[in-house]
């Protein structure tokens, strides 16, 4: 076999098992989509959501308007809501969700879903926040706003 083919090959062969390896997660969440809900902040410093939102999914994300990550709000099985920024802590890279919670495309930082990391080479815990429930809405409190 040629040197030129030996590499073809290797690198075809290369592809198709990254590809494999990503199935199931794409297959996951195939057909869905990620709607993101957009908000402000309001003057007690929470971001309100409706929680007819939750109908659809235990996850939703959440936009804040001016800021550049997007807040993560699963619904637990108790009930209870973990709101988490899906800014990751090595290096401020957006994050992206999978199977087991959510990873950096950065550097391979791996955090399970409720922000603690799993894999470095971050080694703090996603930023999360508190949540509260009043009537039909769950409100994110967001103590500083310079996201």
């Amino acid at each position: 076999m040629q040197r030129r083919q030996f590499i073809k090959t290797g690198c075809s062969f290369c592809l198709l098992a990254a590809a494999g390896s990503m199935l199931p997660t794409m297959l996951a969440y195939a057909g869905k989509k990620n709607n993101v809900y957009k908000t402000t902040i309001n003057e007690n410093k929470q971001a309100e959501i409706p929680l007819s939102l939750f109908e659809t999914g235990n996850l939703q994300f959440v936009r804040i308007k001016r800021w550049y990550y997007d807040i993560a709000v699963h619904k637990e099985e108790d009930g209870t809501y973990t709101a988490i920024l899906m800014k990751c802590t090595h290096m401020d890279n957006q994050l992206s969700v999978n199977a087991d919670g959510f990873e950096c495309s950065l550097h391979g930082s791996h955090f399970d879903k409720k922000g603690a990391v799993t894999q470095g080479p971050a080694e703090l815990p996603l930023t999360t926040y508190a949540t509260t429930v009043q009537d039909q809405s769950l409100f994110i409190s967001i103590p500083n706003s310079e996201e």
